[in-house]
């Protein structure tokens, strides 16, 4: 991610512009395969960024952001989160440079994929049939491809284009400045970044264990991407992935079939606890300094980097009493894996921290960003890291506990709405934290025993 960071105030400016090949939206598309993934507000914000299209959109035709916030009754900690989804998902980049006029944005909307394309995208289809179920996603790939018709042992009778037309080479050269022109003066669409998630998992000894069983191993190293993402996501390992695989292939064929190992993976993990003893990868404990550490955090940290991400949320809102796991929050916990960087043991840190500390009843996906940022820019590479990062702030925070937070406020002829992002995520030292109280230490206590207890006794459930 590049290192600037737009500031985003009312009154910053912005245009809305569209990416060369935007004439490719298709709407249909965008309801049936988008819609489910995002929230009412960054639906309409798309709607309103595209009303704002206009031709040849100027740095010098600038509006101010106040604008989009009057028009969606919107804050600015809302429009940012509403912004962030629709990057998430593609339909939208997001360009910041400051000028003699001061900041502005630069909103690109991008184009639906095709729904053949959307199906084939590992991290995007993977979310929707999260979202939707198995089958409502099946319905939609059924529709999507019910004028298709298999030809591939058919003869391809088809002419090109030299056998149809003669082309003329003086022609052709005469033709060719005004060509080159159209050519030069294009706008190059800028490509979305996807990398690949990093972690422990054995990619090797999953290819190792599918030798001699039939299956195609092109076929699942052409799936490197997705298998590597629900590794992180569930905490499933090489051997359990390999049968997962299995389950998963087209023996007539013998390919891996991508959407059926999708599937399979949400029947069986999604929402729930694992039910499989094999631990998830752990960072070597001796390598991580727990210097100034009380027991209490140590626990935490063991807890943090024994379990996925997926296991740690679940099982953290069952010891707080909260309801089960929703598909927007295991959503937010994807999206921080394949975006962050983190390790699962950070991730883990922060859910402790919302759902413990800050006792939210939900993985709040705008406030999580604004941490993990926060942590980014503080150099948090280890649990240990995020607890300490936890601690300054609580420290620094009881030095000014008389003084009051700031708040910026933007009139829009209605009732004053607090614009700021969360104070964790805008001004990480000025979040005002209490030091945790023994009833608070005793409940953390009796998280991190249920959490053993539904490791060690997978069928056991509170």
């Amino acid at each position: 991610m590049a290192e600037v960071q737009g500031r985003l105030t009312p009154q910053t400016g912005f245009i809305v512009a569209a990416a060369s090949d935007f004439v490719r939206f298709d709407q249909a598309t965008f309801i049936d395969f988008y819609q489910p993934l995002l929230s009412p507000t960054a639906l309409g914000l798309f709607y309103a960024l595209q009303s704002q299209l206009k031709p040849d959109p100027m740095l010098t035709k600038r509006q101010a952001h106040s604008i989009m916030l009057d028009r969606l009754n919107l804050g600015i900690a809302q429009f940012a989160e509403a912004r962030n989804a629709l990057e998430g998902v593609e339909m939208l980049q997001t360009f910041y440079q400051q000028d003699e006029i001061g900041g502005v944005f630069v909103y690109v909307l991008q184009p639906t994929m095709t729904p053949e394309e959307f199906i084939n995208d590992d991290l995007l289809s993977v979310r929707l049939l999260q979202q939707i179920g198995e089958q409502r996603f099946n319905e939609l790939v059924a529709h999507s491809r019910r004028y298709q018709f298999d030809t591939s042992r058919m003869h391809n009778l088809t002419h090109d284009y030299f056998e149809v037309f003669k082309p003329d080479r003086a022609a052709w050269d005469a033709e060719r400045p005004t060509l080159n022109n159209a050519r030069a003066t294009a706008v190059q669409k800028s490509n979305s970044i996807k990398a690949v998630p990093q972690n422990d998992f054995d990619f090797g000894l999953l290819l190792s264990r599918l030798e001699n069983r039939g299956v195609d191993l092109q076929s699942v190293k052409d799936q490197r991407r997705l298998i590597l993402t629900e590794s992180l996501m569930y905490g499933i390992g090489a051997l359990e992935m390999a049968d997962l695989v299995f389950d998963a292939t087209d023996f007539r064929t013998s390919m891996l079939q991508p959407n059926i190992l999708k599937q399979r993976i949400a029947a069986k993990y999604a929402g729930t606890l694992r039910q499989n003893d094999d631990p998830a990868p752990v960072v070597a404990a001796g390598d991580e300094n727990l210097d100034g550490l009380g027991e209490t955090e140590r626990n935490l940290i063991k807890v943090a980097r024994e379990n996925s991400p997926n296991d740690f949320l679940a099982g953290i809102k069952q010891s707080v009493g909260a309801a089960y796991v929703s598909p927007n929050e295991r959503n937010t916990v994807l999206r921080m894996i394949e975006n962050s960087g983190m390790p699962n043991e950070v991730i883990n840190i922060l859910i402790n921290y919302m759902f413990v500390e800050k006792e939210y009843t939900t993985l709040k996906s705008g406030l999580a960003d604004g941490i993990i940022n926060a942590w980014t820019k503080a150099g948090v590479k280890t649990a240990a890291d995020a607890i300490r990062e936890i601690k300054k702030h609580r420290k620094s925070n009881e030095k000014q506990a008389g003084a009051k937070p700031r708040r910026r406020y933007y009139s829009s002829g209605r009732s004053n709405i607090n614009e700021e992002l969360p104070e964790w995520a805008k001004h990480p030292e000025k979040v005002k934290n209490k030091k945790p109280s023994a009833e608070k230490l005793a409940k953390i206590d009796q998280m991190l025993a249920e959490l053993n207890q539904q490791k060690n006794n997978p069928g056991t459930k509170k």
